[in-house]
């Protein structure tokens, strides 16, 4: 940098600022025009492979067209589920974290906006000297403001500055996704739980099952009936189901510690899990492809990114250019020696700086090389966050088609099985067959019923699972606006 400062002295009450330094603070207030931000279809047909299109419905469920509400906690109708999610929310580590990073960005946009404004200080001092060898003392003294100004002429900092805002927005919607994701996980985590008290319950019948069938199997050896073929199968059977059991109370506790991890709680095991799911709550509108982009907040977010990035490249475009300073300065000087020559000690000063960039070793090149290259990464990191989006939303749909239409015949399976279980009992008891066909009677009949209960849960969990890739709020408010006060905020 070679600099080409013009400065003007005067000894006066009173501070004339230069015409050409009026003229620069008007050209510095009027300042050039930031370059048109790119529109979401020009980033979207540079973000998406060429052979790429938006389906204009899902292609899973083309009649899903309705578009999308939210509150989708409040339609599972279970005051427990909102409580949890309010306690998720409120105390959750790691959305702590992401609300820090929040205020870091917004902070950020403050320190960088800051240097579009005057720079103002003071200096104040004082200075007393005691010639021992004469009789004499001599005191001087010095007080002065000064404003330092850089003009922002073509727009560098202002550019900038919309790469801190743009910056500050992602991160913010990044923390609304995360909210976002932090209820759906939470709810996701309460219907693991109530599947493995299900599952727990119905190992414990499944004992319960099994030792009455060990009891019968022992009374009619007893009576000459049966062998001790009979009675080892049930003693077999029994301590399976026993085993079972062990494994279905574990996972219970396991699911009960990751739901209170969740909550900030220290995971005691003691959280109180329903003994049965809700209704499931009818289905809301899945709205278009297209209409994602706008509603998801971890997709705004990705756009934003691709904003910061495009006034990076141009912030260091701009910094080929001269820059442009203006400082005042005034204030007054007392001082002996001024006093001697009668001069006034009253002092203002107005300088015009300009910095050309002639030689920098190809560092401000490879600035603008580095800013290419961040604002292509954030263009492909867009293009793959909308692909994975779309992905999600359609398996969601498809798989809520799936579990949709598996259901009845699972329930159909329970039904048969358990009539069946019951002609086999009687039968056996009657001796018209043999405890083998009994137990493999009773053990396709648990397991059919098992399958019924974790087949609801999966209904649930993959509901949520729409519900958050759909950017469906949690709550009243769409789920890009963060609603809600960040944690440790009022």
């Amino acid at each position: 940098m070679v600099q080409f400062p013009v400065s003007v002295l005067r000894v006066s009450r009173s501070l004339a600022v230069t015409r050409s330094g009026a003229w620069l603070m008007t050209l510095a207030l009027a300042g050039c025009a930031l370059a048109p931000a790119p529109s979401q279809d020009e980033v979207l047909s540079q973000a998406l492979p060429k052979q790429t299109r938006v389906a204009p419905a899902w292609t899973a469920d083309p009649s899903r067209t309705a578009d999308v509400d939210n509150g989708w906690l409040a339609a599972f109708d279970d005051p427990t589920l909102e409580r949890i999610v309010a306690e998720a929310i409120a105390n959750n580590l790691d959305l702590r974290k992401a609300a820090s990073r929040v205020e870091a960005a917004q902070q950020q946009v403050i320190v960088v906006g800051a240097q579009m404004l005057p720079q103002v200080g003071a200096n104040i001092g004082g200075r007393v000297i005691d010639d021992s060898g004469q009789s004499g003392t001599f005191q001087s003294s010095i007080a002065y403001a000064g404003v330092a100004w850089e003009l922002d002429v073509w727009g560098r900092l202002r550019a900038q500055r919309a790469a801190a805002q743009a910056g500050y927005e992602s991160v913010a919607l990044d923390y609304a996704f995360a909210r976002q994701s932090l209820a759906a996980v939470t709810v996701r985590s309460w219907f693991v739980a109530v599947q493995s008290r299900q599952l727990l319950v119905l190992s414990e019948r499944s004992v319960q099952t099994y030792s009455e069938l060990l009891k019968l199997a022992k009374l009619r050896r007893t009576a000459g009936k049966v062998s001790d073929l009979d009675v080892a199968e049930a003693g077999a059977k029994l301590a399976e189901s026993q085993s079972k059991l062990e494994h279905a109370g574990e996972a219970l506790a396991q699911a009960r510690r990751a739901l209170e991890s969740l909550l900030g709680r220290y995971p005691a095991n003691e959280i109180e899990i329903a003994a049965a799911f809700g209704p499931l709550p009818a289905a809301s509108g899945a709205g278009q492809p297209a209409a994602l982009l706008e509603r998801r907040p971890d997709l705004i977010a990705a756009e934003r990114g691709v904003l910061a990035a495009f006034r990076n490249q141009e912030a260091a475009r701009l910094a080929l250019l001269p820059d442009f300073a203006l400082s005042l300065a005034g204030g007054r000087l007392g001082d002996g020696l001024l006093a001697l020559l009668r001069l006034n000690p009253w002092l203002a000063t107005a300088s015009i700086g300009m910095a050309i960039p002639i030689y920098t070793g190809g560092s401000l090149q490879a600035q603008i090389e580095i800013a290419n290259a961040q604002q292509m990464q954030q263009v492909a990191r867009y293009g793959s966050v909308a692909l994975t989006a779309w992905r999600e939303v359609e398996d969601a749909l498809s798989a809520e088609q799936f579990l949709a239409r598996r259901l009845p015949y699972q329930e159909s399976v329970v039904t048969q099985s358990t009539e069946a279980v019951r002609i086999a009992n009687v039968q056996y008891r009657a001796g018209k067959t043999d405890l083998l066909w009994v137990s493999q009677l009773q053990t396709a009949q648990i397991a059919a019923s098992a399958d019924l209960i974790t087949l609801r849960g999966a209904q649930r969990i993959n509901r949520v699972k729409l519900d958050l890739a759909l950017g469906r709020g949690f709550d009243s408010a769409p789920a890009a606006t963060g609603n809600g006060p960040v944690p440790g905020k009022p």
